[in-house]
Order: structure tokens, then sequence, then C-alpha cells
């Protein structure tokens, strides 16, 4: 089995099969994700940030695909889309969790969304993906959800919030930044897409809320 594996891995058009297979998966549970917020927790109302995180996930698995064509005239727009996926995911989860929370006004949920969409406009502006701006962007959410996961022991928020710092971390830091390798942050989002819908759950909340935490 093991031999197989390796030959399977080794095989030339591996690492596209799996390209593939993460814009798949990518664009067929955010689109699930994006579906079923819409209509069961914001109540058919599209002012929440959630949304965006579910659309710019869904557009970057679409676009994806366009690299199968060797179209090269798409890969600005791919480009830009894996930019906006890395640094207003998160940014937009934690504002949504802020306001779903109700922990302060709302003013402050729009906050921890600007710091995303500074770092998309810096990028749009200066064709340059400035790390210290994507670092804020990401590390600053992070801080806040897990502070807002821990006063309202939510753990599926820790671990949606675990998975992209380290995907980042591991796939998105180095340079270059902070293109490749996609498909494998692809994946980490596909994990976060479902994580990110649970936690907005309260019973899957309380299910595997641990004893701990009372």
């Amino acid at each position: 089995m093991s031999d197989l594996l390796l030959k399977i891995k080794r095989h030339p058009k591996f690492p596209l099969a799996m390209a593939g297979l993460a814009y798949l998966l990518l664009t067929v549970t955010s689109a699930a994700a994006l579906s079923v917020y819409f209509t069961d927790i914001a109540g058919s109302d599209f002012w929440h940030w959630q949304l965006i995180s579910y659309i710019i996930m869904l557009g970057n698995g679409l676009t994806g695909f366009s690299e199968f064509f060797g179209e090269s005239s798409f890969y600005p727009l791919r480009d830009l889309l894996d930019y906006c996926q890395l640094t207003l995911v998160l940014p937009c989860y934690a504002a949504e969790m802020w306001i779903n929370t109700e922990m302060g006004p709302g003013e402050i949920a729009t906050i921890h969304a600007g710091l995303g969409i500074i770092a998309v406009l810096m990028y749009i502006v200066t064709d340059r993906k400035r790390r210290d701006l994507t670092d804020l962007a990401l590390f600053a959410n992070a801080g806040s959800l897990i502070y807002i996961a821990a006063i309202n022991t939510n753990l599926i928020t820790l671990i949606a919030t675990a998975i992209v710092i380290t995907g980042y971390c591991m796939y998105k830091r180095q340079e270059p930044c902070c293109m490749a390798p996609a498909d494998k942050f692809n994946f980490a989002m596909v994990a976060f897409a479902f994580f990110s819908f649970a936690s907005f759950d309260d019973n899957i909340i309380q299910k595997i809320k641990p004893s701990s935490w009372g």
C-alpha cells in the first residue's frame, strides 16, 4: 500500500489532481455553508460579515478552475481572490462572531473586518502583498476570536481559528508571499468552512463544550 501511495504521489499529474480536488471541495463546502448560513442563520438577511467570507471562498474556488485551461488572463483575478481569502475571511468571521455574541458595539466588528480590507486595498493600489498588514489582519483577529471563544465557551471557534492560522503559518507566510502552495491552504479553508459554520450552531457548541468550561 505504501509503495502504491508513493507511486501516486510521484505521478506528474498528482499536483494537478490535488489542486483540482482542493478547488472542488472549496467550491462545494463554501457554497453549502453560504446557502445554509444565509437561510437558516442569517434569516435571508444579506447584511452579515460571514456571508462575505463564504462568498470570497466560493469565488476563489470557482476561479481556481481557470488554472487548468492555460488561460493566463484569469491569473490576476485568481491572485486577488486568493489574497482576499487569506486576509478577509478570518477578519469577517471575527466581525460576525463579535456581533453574534454581543461582545460590544458593532463599530468594533467593523474594525475587525477593516484590518483585512486595508491589506487588500493596499495590494490593489500598490500591487504588493505586505506581510506586516497580512500578519496584523490575521493575528489580531485570531487574538480577538480566542478571547470571544473563551468568554463564550465556544471550542469550535478556537478550532476554526487555529485551522486558518496554522494553514497561514505553514503554507502561506513564507516567501514568496502569498500565492503558493494554494492547494494546501485551500484544503485548510475547506475545514474552516465546516467549523466556522458549526460555531454559530448553539446545539453543536453545547454538545462538545468541555466539562471544565462549565
